[in-house]
């Protein structure tokens, strides 16, 4: 099995991290969350001589699926896999819940590959295995996205380094965020790299000792 490399680029209207999982044995790559600036995309692709074999969308706001159009275009919008979780559909299809009039004309968009809670799926020529976690709470359908034998988690916006994210847009839920944070992130191992969708990477270790947000032993 090839060794998974990991990119990130900030793009979109306030430099949202957009990820790319490259795969150089077949030359393959996933996209998550791709924020914008889809020739940019597009052109690291090619220029590395990867094809897209899918993309992975945290939630659904714009700044976090501003690409995903671009993408479609280039690449078969019929054969691209695009997947989030089920309960997040409705986010991508409704203007206001995702955010899109905030930076413009507001527009819908969709996935096809709809994910359940701790489903394991393969990517990359079915070489890699990813695991979709629900973590309700920024949105209604935000999840996470954790690489088991590489030790990473695409937390999105549910957390960051030394904090969460925002509860206060449409579908959001403070209690929610919090329950998906102590009740399903912290369950993860010390040493998984956190690649966040804003800001520096961290450890679910260095968070579990330092977030203010993370319920400790004598807080319980």
């Amino acid at each position: 099995m090839g060794e998974l490399k990991i990119a990130c680029a900030q793009l979109g209207p306030i430099d949202t991290n957009t990820y790319i999982l490259m795969d150089d044995e077949v030359k393959q790559a996933l996209v998550i969350d791709p924020a914008g600036s889809p020739e940019e995309l597009i052109k690291f692709l090619e220029d590395g001589g990867y094809d897209l074999d899918g993309v992975l969308l945290t939630h659904g706001h714009h700044d976090h699926i501003g690409g995903l159009a671009g993408l479609r275009e280039h690449y078969d919008p019929w054969k691209l896999r695009v997947y989030a979780a089920k309960p997040e559909q409705e986010v991508l299809m409704v203007k206001d819940y995702n955010l899109s009039p905030m930076f413009g004309e507001g527009y819908t968009t969709h996935a096809n590959m709809m994910i359940n809670n701790k489903q394991v799926f393969e990517v990359i020529s079915e070489k890699h295995e990813c695991q979709c976690l629900y973590t309700p709470g920024h949105t209604l359908g935000s999840c996470c996205y954790y690489f088991a034998e590489e030790g990473w988690l695409f937390s999105g916006d549910t957390l960051f380094a030394g904090s969460v994210g925002r509860s206060d847009f449409p579908t959001g839920d403070a209690q929610e965020l919090l329950k998906s944070l102590n009740k399903v992130v912290m369950r993860l191992p010390d040493s998984v790299i956190v690649y966040p969708g804003h800001g520096p990477a961290t450890t679910i270790g260095d968070e579990r000792a330092t977030n203010p947000f993370v319920e400790r032993p004598d807080e319980i």
